[in-house]
């Protein structure tokens, strides 16, 4: 398994390509056309099967319809959270520049714990609200992507639409204890990767533990 960080030029948002054998996704949608594409370079597939999106929010989305448009792959996004990405005052992009996804078609929707089969990749998919309504969380392998629910250090903002500070506590220690069991890395949607100890850490201090 190759797991590739692409950091977004505006926001500096992590995306990652993530492939075994010929197959690969990418998690998050703001990377430009040209990195994937330089990225893929590296791996044995010359395309993305499917984009996962953490969550709705603009900063990790901006760059999707042209991702789309690109390879042609269905995108999957948490139940709640579709809706977002066709409203500007939801998806937040109102604090840059209003932007809405225009393509319908191939926007899949997934709920807490369904398992989606992407080739050789096996996508094991955890609704962790919070940040946002829809916030997830991705498992592959022994691999864990958080997007904006947590960091190396600090936790996701809960002031913007949907968020829940009372939900992200609760989906904190859901990670804590249940979904970085047996996890090696965590990937997260901004700043450094970060061990299981550092996570543990990192939310302990924000419960007060």
């Amino acid at each position: 398994m190759k797991i590739l960080k692409i950091i977004s030029e505006k926001f500096g948002q992590n995306n990652y390509i993530v492939s075994v054998g010929e197959s690969s996704i990418l998690i998050d949608g703001s990377a430009y056309v040209s990195q994937v594409e330089e990225n893929l370079k590296l791996c044995d597939g010359d395309k993305i099967n499917a984009i996962f999106l953490t969550h709705c929010h603009f900063d990790h989305i901006q760059e999707l319809d042209n991702l789309i448009k690109k390879y042609m792959c269905p995108v999957y996004i948490h139940k709640s959270g579709k809706s977002s990405l066709y409203n500007e005052n939801e998806n937040m992009s109102i604090m840059d520049v209003p932007m809405k996804i225009k393509t319908k078609k191939g926007i899949k929707t997934f709920k807490d714990g369904d398992e989606i089969q992407i080739g050789d990749i096996l996508v094991k998919c955890y609704n962790t609200a919070g940040h946002t309504a829809d916030s997830s969380c991705f498992l592959i392998d022994n691999n864990l992507f958080t997007g904006d629910t947590v960091f190396k250090v600090g936790v996701g903002r809960f002031d913007l639409f949907s968020g829940d500070e009372q939900q992200l506590k609760i989906s904190l220690r859901r990670i804590k204890d249940e979904l970085s069991e047996g996890v090696e890395t965590i990937y997260p949607g901004h700043g450094s990767n970060c061990s299981k100890e550092e996570l543990d850490y990192n939310i302990g201090h924000y419960l007060g533990e």
